[in-house]
């Protein structure tokens, strides 16, 4: 809980096959009092000020829980490492495969750090901002991810986005450069094509 406004709800939704799905909701109370909520929605969400809408966009099961982690960072800032630990699966990997700077590899243990370091550029509080580039089933989705950091610095690239096999935490995180759509495609139908195989 956040003030007396905010509040930060993990929820979880079984699919009555076995499967249970795991997110963070953002519940949140206007000026009037009135409750608003922000996550991941099956058709649209919004995180708040400068967050597209993803209302004609593709969506999934990873296209929802990335777009609830979006609005959890939008509205509380820069998160304590062990509740983005909690996001992710114990076999956890991330990899940057942008060219010029980029960020080394991270597992479950360092990718919180990693994504904290977003908060320590010393450019202001970022903002993320969403829109889908694709999906495959329900565990895998590119992402256009845009962050502003309000003051004309604005960092962009596609983030594919894996969960584990219960949908309920994510397994793989891989960015590529923004206008490098033909690789985070064909990643997107190798992991798609590697999970029906298995």
């Amino acid at each position: 809980m956040r003030g007396e406004r905010f509040a930060a709800v993990a929820l979880e939704t079984d699919y009555g096959n076995g499967m249970l799905r795991n997110n963070v909701v953002v519940i949140g109370l206007d000026a009037t009092c009135e409750a608003s909520l922000t996550g991941g929605s099956r058709h649209s969400w919004d995180a708040g000020r400068r967050v597209a809408s993803m209302s004609d966009e593709p969506s999934n099961a990873a296209s929802e829980t990335f777009a609830g982690h979006v609005a959890f960072l939008n509205e509380f800032g820069n998160p304590p490492e062990g509740l983005v630990r909690t996001w992710l699966a114990d076999d956890f990997v991330y990899e940057d495969r942008r060219g010029g700077p980029s960020f080394p590899n991270a597992d479950a243990e360092s990718y919180p750090k990693l994504l904290g370091t977003a908060w320590e550029t010393g450019a202001g509080e970022p903002r993320f901002q969403g829109e889908i580039l694709g999906v495959r089933g329900e565990r895998f989705a590119a992402v256009v991810v845009t962050v502003d950091y309000g003051n004309g610095m604005l960092f962009e690239s596609i983030h594919l986005v894996a969960l584990d096999a219960t949908l309920s935490l994510v397994q793989r995180v891989i960015d590529f450069d923004v206008e490098d759509v033909d690789s985070a495609n064909a990643e997107l139908d190798r992991l798609q094509s590697q999970d029906g195989a298995s």
